[in-house]
């Protein structure tokens, strides 16, 4: 099941029923749910083969029209858990392969592929889940050097 924090995040994009389904016209909202579901419940995947999962299931047609979301800043991805995080970066590198297959798809039959924004997006959210990933670590380190620190000078003052 999804979290709230995420839901909260995608509602602008998406519309989520009750019962947590999630309808969306973007590309990476669907492949989101359906990871994120597929993350929580392996046995729950519904797709009829477990290459489908790197093919776009939207028409070729529909994604010259179709408008694609924005990537996920820095600032959002603050506010989320780790497990958030973790299960958007399994959604992300999902996408990132999808893409990738279908890049390579249209590369090999000499038509052009549509979205190619869709790439760049990808790959500038995983580099902010790593730059929050970062800063957490960072401040875990300095956390922990200042607690060294403050046990060494009450050893220090007890002694």
């Amino acid at each position: 099941m999804i979290s709230t924090g995420i839901k909260t995040a995608l509602t602008s994009i998406i519309r989520i029923q009750p019962n947590g389904v999630i309808h969306s016209t973007s590309s990476l909202c669907r492949a989101f749910s359906t990871s994120v579901t597929s993350v929580a419940s392996p046995a729950e995947s519904s797709s009829s083969s477990p290459l489908d999962q790197f093919r776009d299931t939207v028409s070729r047609q529909s994604r010259f029209t179709e408008l694609v979301g924005r990537s996920w800043s820095v600032k959002e991805l603050r506010r989320k858990s780790f497990d958030d995080l973790h299960k958007l970066w399994l959604v992300l590198y999902k996408e990132k392969n999808m893409l990738l297959t279908e890049s390579n798809i249209c590369r090999q039959n000499g038509v052009y592929f549509p979205q190619k924004e869709r790439q760049q997006k990808v790959k500038k959210s995983m580099a902010a889940i790593k730059v929050v990933l970062g800063e957490r670590k960072r401040d875990k380190i300095a956390q922990s050097a200042l607690n060294a620190m403050q046990e060494q000078d009450e050893t220090e003052n007890l002694s």
